[in-house]
């Protein structure tokens, strides 16, 4: 083959190696344009709070943590004349305070709803706001197997208790499953549940793996939503880097005292 018929080879290539590249590239932007529209990631910003009695829609909020003789401590949690109470299934570090004493597993954390990062802590305790609520987010190992060990490792089946308080006074209490919460990873709750989650198990963090990440709900739903774009872009791709590679080598001179083949 002549140097210059290699050199027209390797226009080519690049020529239709970029242009497959590029037309890829744009209709997949365009495709992610539409999944993001459709499946808008809703931010959740969260505040948290350590005292263990404040006010909150105008009615006292006390959390106690109780260890009664012969029997499994506790955290009550009163609101006006609500009570609900969180068995005490992770650590306890009492020099830490009232609240921050139970952080591994339990926190206290008031969502702030439209507000966001402007949110007015002290006006939405005393008021609300539109999407804002006070919620108790505790996490618990997986139901029937030893706290310390199995239930520990069992992370998918770990039991979360979410606690919101509600305007009338009376609180809804809800417990998920970690296995439960992944189907709705743009949730509050899914938020919430995530603040008492070790980060070496959060979605993001198992998903860090080149193992791992391509069974991460929102990347499974990216794949599917590019389709015949993201191949067509590789494809693209390669083809661009053949057509340099046959026009580079169609640039080398020869060697004094070869034999041209231009």
């Amino acid at each position: 083959m002549t140097r210059r018929r290699a050199r027209w080879i390797g226009l080519a290539a690049l020529a239709v190696g970029g242009g497959v590249f590029v037309s890829a590239v744009l209709a997949m932007s365009q495709r992610l344009r539409r999944l993001r529209d459709a499946e808008p990631v809703a931010l959740h910003y969260f505040i948290p709070i350590s005292a263990d009695e404040f006010e909150y829609l105008g009615r006292p909020v006390r959390f106690e943590t109780i260890t009664p003789e012969g029997r499994p401590a506790f955290v009550r949690v009163r609101y006006g004349e609500a009570t609900a109470a969180l068995p005490i299934l992770g650590l306890d570090v009492p020099a830490l305070g009232p609240i921050e004493r139970h952080q591994d597993w339990m926190r206290v954390l008031l969502l702030a709803g439209e507000a966001g990062e402007s949110a007015d802590p002290a006006r939405l305790m005393r008021d609300g706001g539109a999407g804002s609520r006070l919620i108790v987010a505790a996490r618990g190992p997986a139901p029937g197997l030893d706290a310390d060990t199995w239930g520990e490792a069992h992370y998918k089946d770990w039991v979360y208790t979410i606690i919101t308080f509600d305007p009338d006074g009376s609180l809804d209490e809800q417990r998920v499953t970690y296995r439960d919460l992944l189907s709705e990873q743009h949730s509050w709750r899914f938020a919430a549940a995530m603040n008492v989650t070790p980060a070496l198990h959060t979605p993001a963090m198992r998903s860090s793996s080149p193992i791992s990440y391509p069974n991460f709900g929102p990347v499974r739903r990216a794949y599917a939503a590019m389709g015949w774009t993201w191949p067509a872009a590789g494809v693209g791709a390669l083809g661009v880097m053949v057509g340099l590679l046959v026009l580079g080598a169609s640039l080398v001179k020869t060697p004094a005292g070869a034999d041209p083949a231009a």
